[in-house]
């Protein structure tokens, strides 16, 4: 059975990349690039410059909504944004960030790692595993439980040493290094 994130993301990515440099960068990566849609309570999406009223109507827009709800928070020099979606068994939530906790991702090696990938006749900008592997791996609360978990589902698929080019463009080896040992124990 297919999670219900993935028909809500194949109906709004075309919709925000009519507009925006969207840039699929959570959980969702995984069945971008290898077609493995993981369990998620979220779709995470980077976005560094948006407008939160009119991304609110054009997500509503392309789910066929009448109604919005949504939360806008800052965090620093972060714009963070969430849209709530209903589905058919509750809510699933549009997470729109202008920035990743390594900085914009312009700015950072990460840019070099965005590719462009045709899943289910939706084209996608999406990070590449390596990327995604860096950006979990340094998290600011460290990395969770359930991302090395699904990182051991697909670390044969993973090029490991085009992650470690990254994590040192990043200045962040050794943080890297510690994730890679937590998903190969």
């Amino acid at each position: 059975m297919v999670p219900i994130w993935v028909e809500v993301l194949k109906k709004i990515y075309p919709a925000l990349a009519k507009y925006y440099n969207a840039v699929v960068g959570g959980s969702q990566v995984f069945y971008i690039t290898l077609g493995l849609a993981l369990p998620s309570k979220d779709i995470d999406i980077f976005i560094e410059e948006f407008n939160p009223v009119f991304l609110s109507r054009v997500i509503a827009e392309a789910l066929g909504l009448g109604e919005e709800r949504y939360e806008v928070f800052r965090r620093g020099d972060n714009v963070i944004f969430h849209f709530f979606a209903p589905v058919e068994a509750g809510v699933v939530s549009i997470g729109v960030t202008s920035r990743t906790h390594l900085g914009k991702i312009s700015e950072t090696p990460l840019f070099n790692e965005v590719v462009l990938v045709k899943r289910d006749c939706v084209e996608y900008w999406t990070l590449s595993l390596e990327a995604y592997a860096v950006l979990q791996a340094t998290r600011p609360d460290g990395p969770r439980d359930v991302d090395v978990a699904r990182f051991r589902l697909v670390r044969d698929r993973v090029d490991w040493e085009r992650a470690r080019r990254i994590a040192s463009g990043l200045g962040v080896r050794d943080k890297f290094e510690a994730f890679y040992r937590l998903v190969y124990v």
